[in-house]
């Protein structure tokens, strides 16, 4: 008579975090093993899954199926069906395919007293598969729960730090907050100041790296990485749950840390750097390569001069209208040339005078209104949320639109002020890259045109350059006959 070969088993065992209770994985392995040693299973495998969660994709619970199905085992034993998977009948339906595709293979839930020789088994792994996957919804909902009370109550839930902040012992109670950290914070502070100055986020985290001051990671900062920090919520002392702001009783954003920032900075840095809602996102325009590119135009047809090449190592501002058909002379200057000569005409003229810059001042209750009239469109949007609590909402929004009212109502022009920088042009200019010393010249110069060139005139003819400041300063700048630089009330 031919011997029955015995039964290959492979066992899998699951853990979403491993530890020493009652179903770690040494558990549910043992119990395994006597039951393959009462069987009188081959054990060919053992595959775990440590520290995965039942709802997630598990590579070794995929090997074992894969094992099954090739006839690498005969015997798939879990110790509970929710350790096999807590993804409901979608899971338990791949598992089925395998065993109607091999009906002498077998599958054991040992705990649950569940086999697949078993003729009711279907039934009753669907209903464990539900129960599993009810259940891991259950403990989700329970944990995003304890998340909110901790967040909502102005603890600290942990996870990862928003840069400008430190987790400290909470010193009204347990657990932990959030509290600034000096550094960091004025980091912040700096660079909120300098892109409201006119800076780009650019040329900040340009100068961050160069002065070695690193990001939260450690790392060099990239443009993304400061704009992420300088528009987030955090620096407000908000905390956010699910994506969205943590709010009070009202629908405000609640602030629940100290904040680094003040509100009228906060949402002037917003209104700078974030598009509106439904406004389409413009691509990062290209960084022109040369100090006076969309600064510089033709003085015959008012087209601003592009950069060219001509292949040898010769540069050029151009203008491209005639080639496109337009009316022009056709003007064209050496790049290099009529750069020097534009930074030493404009340095003479003004490089001893004080930059100022242009800031605006918000009232306490334009700054308000911001925060309002964002609660106002979230709150409309959760309204059209399946589980929405109509009744709750509609009262919620009721009172943020009086409220926005009344503060539109009181809301008052912000005030425009020439601030004082205590930096020379000459100063600004010596410490600033390229885009920094182009983006003073665009905000000073109000005309800077170039007419076209005599023939036989080599190297720059002066005269064919007008430099005129803008209206603000009581002088423009121009040059005289012999090619230098003169004063023009």
């Amino acid at each position: 008579m031919t011997r029955k070969p015995t039964p290959r088993a492979v066992l899998y065992v699951r853990l979403s975090s491993s530890d020493d209770a009652s179903t770690s994985i040494a558990r549910q392995e043992a119990d395994l093993r006597l039951r393959a040693e009462r069987e009188g299973w081959d054990v060919v495998r053992v595959l775990a899954d440590d520290g995965v969660s039942g709802g997630k994709a598990r590579a070794n619970a995929d090997e074992a199926l894969r094992m099954l199905r090739d006839g690498e085992a005969d015997v798939l034993a879990v110790w509970k069906f929710d350790r096999w998977s807590r993804q409901g009948l979608g899971a338990l339906a791949a598992l089925i395919e395998v065993l109607d595709e091999r009906p002498s293979a077998l599958f054991i839930a040992d705990r649950d007293g569940l086999a697949s020789s078993q003729p009711a088994w279907r039934i009753i792994a669907s209903v464990l598969a539900e129960v599993a996957r009810m259940e891991r919804e259950n403990t989700r909902t329970r944990v995003l729960s304890s998340l909110a009370a901790l967040r909502t109550s102005g603890r600290y839930a942990g996870g990862q730090r928003p840069y400008g902040y430190v987790s400290a012992p909470n010193p009204d109670g347990p657990g932990r907050v959030l509290v600034i950290e000096p550094t960091e914070a004025e980091v912040i502070r700096e660079a909120a100041r300098r892109v409201l100055d006119g800076e780009t986020v650019y040329a900040v985290a340009h100068d961050l790296n160069a002065r070695e001051i690193p990001s939260k990671s450690g790392k060099r900062w990239s443009r993304t990485v400061l704009l992420g920090v300088l528009t987030s919520d955090a620096i407000l002392g908000r905390v956010t749950h699910r994506g969205e702001v943590v709010r009070g009783e009202d629908g405000l954003p609640a602030e629940i840390f100290e904040p680094i920032l003040d509100g009228d900075s906060w949402h002037r840095l917003r209104a700078l750097l974030v598009p509106a809602k439904g406004e389409e996102v413009r691509p990062q325009r290209r960084r022109a390569a040369r100090l006076l590119s969309g600064v510089i135009r033709c003085a015959a047809c008012g087209s601003p001069l592009y950069v060219r090449s001509d292949g040898k190592g010769i540069v050029s501002y151009v203008c491209s209208r005639k080639g496109d058909g337009g009316v022009c002379p056709g003007v064209s200057v050496n790049a290099e040339r009529v750069e020097e000569y534009v930074e030493r005409v404009f340095l003479e003229a003004v490089g001893d005078a004080e930059v100022f810059t242009l800031t605006e001042t918000e009232s306490a209750s334009a700054a308000d209104l911001a925060d309002v009239e964002r609660a106002v469109a979230e709150t409309t949007a959760a309204l059209g949320e399946d589980d929405a609590d109509v009744a709750s909402l509609m009262a919620r929004l009721a009172s943020l639109k009086e409220r926005r009212a009344a503060l539109r109502s009181a809301a008052s022009s912000p005030e425009v002020a020439l601030v004082g920088t205590g930096s020379t042009f000459r100063e600004t200019w010596e410490a600033g890259d390229v885009e920094a010393r182009r983006a003073l010249l665009s905000a000073n110069v109000a005309v800077l045109t170039v007419s076209k060139g005599r023939r036989g005139v080599h190297g720059l003819d002066a005269s064919r350059v007008t430099l005129v400041a803008q209206p603000a300063h009581p002088r423009g700048i121009a040059p005289d006959a012999e090619g230098g630089s003169r004063i023009v009330a």
